[in-house]
């Protein structure tokens, strides 16, 4: 049994006595006690219950479940305002940036390697492949032939060179990659020179914060918005039944002596 209803039940009894006692001073004393602090406990109890719930007839009942879009836009708004604002982050990345070492977070391939040489080896055979070399290739082998060894080049033949050049050039990229790799997987994240763009950083987390919130707020239906809130406050509330009931029940006092002495 909750505060607000024990509260009730003792205005309650209270009236119930009084009505049991005979005529005179202690029963009109007793009944205006018990009668206003019942109705000040039990107006107090149909409030917090309209808050709630709807009542059919009763204007104004049901108003969280009613406004549960606001609440739920509320929720989101406040979240962000103090749990993410722009001000907050950036103070926050200010005071951790000498102790929170962000490079430590990139990780190496399947591979094993670290992160330098993983994103030399995913690149290693773009920039050597064919369609990089060829084109290259070709301009060179144009200015040699343009050049004083051109008239040798030509008795050797133009299309016997490029394949030589070639394969020279492949089997030299090809030994290469294996000591590059070897040399970049040595190169941990303290070696990379890189700054973290804080401000970049404060938006992105405060734009991904705001649609998982707009997401999972979404989903709140008016019944969880309602639960929500008397999980919250519900227990609270019954102390304005138990004021309601203490205010009465002072009114009930003066109300009697009113009636006595004027």
């Amino acid at each position: 049994m909750d505060k607000g209803t024990f509260s009730n039940i003792l205005s309650g009894v209270v009236f119930a006595v009084g009505l049991a006692l005979p005529q005179g001073y202690a029963r009109d004393l007793t009944l205006s006690i018990g009668l206003f602090a019942f109705s000040g406990g039990i107006t107090n109890a149909i409030a917090v219950k309209m808050l709630f719930d709807r009542i059919p007839g009763l204007v104004g009942s049901g108003v969280i479940p009613a406004r549960f879009r606001e609440i739920r836009a509320k929720i989101q708004d406040l979240i962000l305002k103090h749990f993410f604002s722009e001000e907050y982050l950036r103070e926050f990345f200010a005071r951790e940036k000498g102790a929170l070492d962000w490079k430590s977070f990139l990780r190496g391939g399947d591979t094993g390697r670290g992160p330098v040489a993983r994103v030399v080896e995913k690149s290693w055979d773009r920039f050597t492949g064919p369609e990089t070399l060829d084109p290259i290739l070709d301009r060179e082998i144009e200015k040699l032939m343009d050049s004083k060894i051109g008239g040798l080049l030509v008795m050797v033949g133009p299309q016997n060179v490029k394949p030589a050049v070639s394969q020279f050039v492949r089997s030299f990229v090809g030994s290469l990659k294996g000591k590059v790799l070897d040399f970049a997987d040595k190169a941990g994240p303290g070696d990379l020179e890189v700054e973290i763009d804080e401000e970049r950083l404060i938006h992105e987390v405060r734009e991904k914060v705001k649609v998982l919130l707009e997401r999972k707020i979404a989903q709140l239906e008016p019944q969880t918005v309602k639960r929500m809130m008397e999980d919250v406050i519900r227990q609270h509330l019954g102390w304005l039944v138990v004021w309601g009931n203490v205010f009465g029940a002072l009114l009930g006092v003066v109300g009697f002596l009113v009636q006595q002495y004027y």
